[in-house]
């Protein structure tokens, strides 16, 4: 497909404005609006559109403070240029037909109101305005980027319209988004273009569905066969825009676990530092983290335990004030009955040792919870 002119002038002949102006008949009014659709539609821009809809909501529409406010937010500007061709024209002419008036005013107006609600909240309204100002101009830099494109492919339209067909089979938008100045566009440039188009394909499904008086005036001039292929053809921009998002999505790294350190995973753990009668002291808990066995003493309840890592872990494991990835089979504690005296064998000893020291107590052995607690020694960790 042909790659749009830059155009300093109109192509196609620009209306006598002055002969629209005059008429006073309302029949012919409305076909004077009719024949000048196809002028709006090939060479004024959305911008313009967009603009007019705006003005001709402030100064003509009648409308109340809160629903000017609602219709006229940045958001809704690629659906207000979409009934901005009766307001740009208006401005030309000095009036609006009968039939462009309860369109503005009937469904078009419930529209922009159900959109502008569901874009703001109206208790959010004020403090979207301040915070809207830095996200806006992201998202207006990141349209200008794409706006080129976009501008081919209303320029595509534009042939469209004056041939009456379309090849949609080898129009392939994706590939197009692909090379876009050497690979500019990005998925959030996909999803501002998503965006844009959404309005033109809600319209398109209308014509497709040809039920709408307003629909059937503005595109009287469409084939049964051209319907067909203006949905095709926005709905294949739509499907790219949505290939783009999710290749995006697909491409991303996964995120990297934060890796804590030793001295923030036992942050939190409470545990007794010492005992003067029986002569212990707690280890440093971060000690605890990776290690294969923790010997431990309640000093509260009397008893001595042992936490032994399980066979899938790498080593113990601290959340909280919990220890965690332990065997529950292995892990446990006995009551010692002369606590001054048993914990002697278990000072400073090695591992195989402590275990030989811990077989030989004679007390129910009973599993450990994992929970440490200001009661407990940490005795050793190997």
């Amino acid at each position: 497909m042909a790659k749009r002119k830059k155009k300093s002038l109109y192509l196609i002949p620009e209306p006598n404005w002055n002969e629209i102006s005059a008429l006073t008949d309302e029949k012919q009014r409305e076909e004077a609006y009719k024949k000048v659709e196809y002028f709006i539609h090939s060479e004024i821009d959305s911008k313009s559109k967009s603009k007019a809809m705006k003005k001709w909501i402030k100064e003509e529409s009648g409308w109340t403070e809160e629903e000017i406010k609602l219709t006229t937010i940045t958001a809704l500007d690629p659906w207000l240029q979409m009934s901005g061709k009766y307001c740009w024209v208006f401005y030309k002419v000095g009036y609006l037909t009968e039939s462009a008036l309860g369109y503005l005013h009937g469904s078009r107006k419930e529209e922009f109101l159900k959109l502008g609600k569901k874009y703001f909240k109206e208790t959010e309204l004020k403090k979207a305005d301040k915070v809207s100002k830095k996200v806006v101009s992201i998202q207006e830099r990141m349209g200008e980027q794409v706006s080129e494109l976009i501008g081919e492919w209303e320029y595509y339209i534009d042939e469209f319209v004056e041939k009456g067909e379309m090849d949609v089979k080898a129009f392939d938008p994706y590939k197009e988004m692909q090379i876009y100045k050497g690979g500019v566009i990005k998925p959030a440039h996909a999803k501002i273009v998503k965006t844009s188009i959404e309005p033109y394909i809600v319209e398109a499904q209308e014509v497709l569905e040809w039920k709408d008086p307003d629909i059937k005036e503005g595109y009287s001039h469409f084939t049964s066969k051209m319907r067909k292929q203006y949905l095709e053809f926005y709905q294949k921009i739509d499907t790219a825009c949505d290939t783009f998002i999710e290749t995006g999505k697909a491409k991303r790294k996964p995120r990297k676990p934060k890796v804590r350190s030793r001295e923030q995973m036992v942050a939190k753990m409470k545990y007794q530092i010492n005992d003067s009668d029986l002569g212990i002291a707690s280890i440093n808990p971060a000690e605890i983290v990776d290690a294969t066995e923790v010997w431990v003493y309640n000093t509260k309840t009397r008893k001595i335990g042992v936490y032994k890592k399980g066979d899938l872990t790498a080593g113990l494991t601290v959340r909280g004030t919990s220890i965690y990835d332990y065997e529950e089979g292995t892990s446990v504690q006995k009551t010692l009955r002369k606590p001054a005296v048993q914990l002697k064998e278990f000072k400073g000893a090695a591992k195989t040792k402590m275990n030989n020291a811990f077989s030989n107590i004679k007390a129910t052995e009973i599993k450990l919870t994992g929970r440490i607690s200001d009661t407990i020694i940490i005795l050793k960790a190997f």
